[in-house]
């Protein structure tokens, strides 16, 4: 062994030269790296921020055993593993270390930290819970609080916490920052812009501040602000691929698909395989009528869950007379909507399973006697294939002109019809109406409108408006019916058929106006006379230019002429309802 050196070491580290005692160290031969060497590697990688190193070292001390309860080491080990976010191995180190120093607070801290970034919110609030009632001070405790408060919706007290650091904090950036995007999640556009441009103002360097502060002013269909900020993001950072797809939906929302395309093709080039931006890219692509290449990506729907399904190029031929089982990844709406090319296997002679929701299954009691419908688990080996509905959009290469447009394919017992023709006046205009989707998708972006804007035709004589909407949305019917008429039947439905209910009062009406929701789905496929209002640039569902839809024989899309204003469509709609009642009560045939 060469002793001097070995004490050279041993005093540089003791004068905390770290530097100079790890680069002596690793000149001695292995065979000298006894505990006390091991233990000044250990120590110094880590004062260096050679956290690899520090594992590595770290590790040969505590595998063997003899300084297993050693903290330093342990709290090292910890630190060492979550920088390098390995979170797991860092949980198991400092949680080690706390079984022997329960009370240490830094330790704590940094288990709330992995905690938070492995989404172990509750494991983290429990923590830091008791930092924030001791009054424990540690560098952005009450931040973090917050955020995970933020994180599991306790939003009032996220809320809370930020506005209280705002009169305790010197630095205000990332409190702003995290208020700002609570608002956002909460839907209040407004002040989530007035607390990211307060956190600009602190900060004018984070490309994060920007994009956000773009996406809160799209939600308000301030788009020339929104799309100056993903600019200015990707200025600061053109590695962001977020902005890039965030500019992106941004351009599809206006029309501009081929802009669109382009973003996305640029965040691609960042981030290759992000299932949401080949999925927004395939959108985009349907929207633009480019059927071949949009189903081709349409695989990377829902995080890329069906990317791997390697039967989609399948020649359609191979399936005649194969056991099929056909799974549901769509809404509600779109599995009414799709649920078209089910019946289309059985051209080929195939043996088709169909497992639907627990809620569509009185619906589809009289789908089709071939199909066999369930709503339970099946053994997935009895099949010799197994698609997602969304997979027949490409192995049928479904397109503008074969989308297999149908009439009335969903058939409902008598029963559900007869329960509510006595609770309808039939000397009436009954008209049902569905006004918003469920709140927070990026789908419902544009497609909802207010209640508020049927205030004139609840006032027209001989009409009747009957609510069919369902969840997000029954708000607005309180205030809407004190100074207009409305039938609501919401309390009435079957809670465990509530789409046969539904289906029910939509054979007694007349007409249905609804936004784009499963409504406009379920009166199509009843074949009942419907008007689907949508915006300018609409779902791909209803991209084609006339009113006709290329999906039910039923329904009459009235699109907007100018992006996001329902004023402008509701007088048109007004205009024609008004035609239709002074035509002596032929309200069927004048629909027709």
């Amino acid at each position: 062994m060469n002793l001097e050196l070995y004490k050279i070491i041993i005093n540089e580290f003791n004068n905390s030269n770290f530097k100079e005692s790890y680069n002596l160290a690793i000149k001695l031969n292995k065979d000298q790296y006894d505990e006390k060497i091991l233990k000044i590697l250990t120590i110094s990688s880590f004062k260096i921020q050679n956290y690899i190193d520090a594992i590595k070292y770290g590790l040969k001390l505590y595998t063997s055993k003899k300084i297993e309860n050693d903290k330093q080491i342990l709290n090292i080990l910890g630190v060492s593993y979550s920088i390098n976010k390995d979170y797991e191995n860092g949980n198991f180190y400092l949680e080690k270390f706390l079984l022997i120093d329960p009370k240490n607070k830094s330790v704590k801290y940094n288990l709330a930290l992995n905690y938070f970034e492995q989404k172990k919110y509750i494991s983290a609030e429990k923590i830091l819970s008791e930092f924030i009632s001791k009054q424990i001070e540690f560098e952005n405790v009450e931040l973090i609080y917050g955020m995970i408060h933020s994180e599991l919706k306790n939003y009032n007290k996220a809320i809370e916490v930020f506005k209280n650091l705002i009169n305790r904090k010197k630095s205000l950036a990332d409190v702003f920052y995290n208020l700002g995007i609570t608002y956002q999640k909460i839907n209040n556009y407004s002040l989530s812009i007035k607390y990211l441009k307060k956190a600009i103002e602190e900060n004018n360097t984070n490309y994060f501040f920007f994009n956000s502060l773009g996406v809160s002013q799209q939600k308000l269909f301030n788009y020339t602000e929104a799309e100056k900020n993903y600019n200015l993001a990707i200025t600061l950072n053109k590695n962001y691929s977020n902005a890039f797809s965030n500019l992106g939906l941004l351009k599809k929302r206006q029309g501009f698909f081929d802009d669109a395309i382009k973003c996305f093709d640029q965040a691609l080039n960042i981030e290759p395989k992000n299932s949401q931006i080949l999925y927004n890219k395939s959108i985009s692509l349907l929207e633009k009528g480019n059927y071949k290449e949009g189903l081709n990506l349409y695989k990377w729907r829902q995080n890329g869950k069906y990317a791997k399904n390697n039967h989609l190029n399948l020649d359609i031929n191979t399936i005649k007379d194969k056991k099929i089982l056909i799974t549901c990844d769509q809404g509600l709406g779109d599995i009414i909507l799709l649920s078209r090319y089910v019946l289309l296997l059985l051209n080929y002679n195939a043996k088709v399973v169909f497992q639907i929701p627990k809620s569509l299954k009185v619906l589809f009691k009289n789908f089709n006697k071939e199909i066999y419908l369930t709503s339970e688990p099946v053994l997935k080996n009895d099949f010799n294939y197994i698609f997602s509905l969304g997979d027949l959009l490409k192995i049928f290469e479904v397109n503008e002109l074969n989308t297999q447009k149908k009439d009335s394919y969903i058939n409902i017992d008598y029963k559900w019809i007869e329960k509510w023709e006595s609770r309808i006046d039939k000397s009436k205009f009954n008209i049902g109406i569905a006004w918003q989707g469920k709140e927070g998708t990026s789908l419902d972006e544009g497609r909802s409108f207010k209640l508020n804007n049927f205030q004139k035709i609840s006032k027209m004589k001989n009409l009747q408006l009957i609510s069919l909407q369902k969840n997000d949305g029954l708000d607005q019917i309180k205030d809407f019916s004190k100074k207009n008429k409305i039938i609501n039947f919401d309390n009435e439905l079957d809670i465990d058929a509530k789409f046969m209910d539904t289906a029910g009062i939509m054979k007694n009406l007349d007409l249905i106006i609804t936004s784009d929701t499963s409504i406009v789905h379920l009166a199509g496929a009843l074949g009942v006379s419907t008007w689907l209002l949508v915006q300018k640039y609409p779902h791909w569902y209803w991209r084609n230019i006339n009113e006709k839809s290329i999906w039910y024989e039923s329904v009459k899309i009235i699109r907007q002429t100018e992006n996001h204003n329902w004023e402008k469509l509701f007088l048109e709609v007004e205009l024609k309802l008004s035609d239709i009642l002074k035509k002596n009560g032929n309200f069927k045939n004048i629909l027709k």
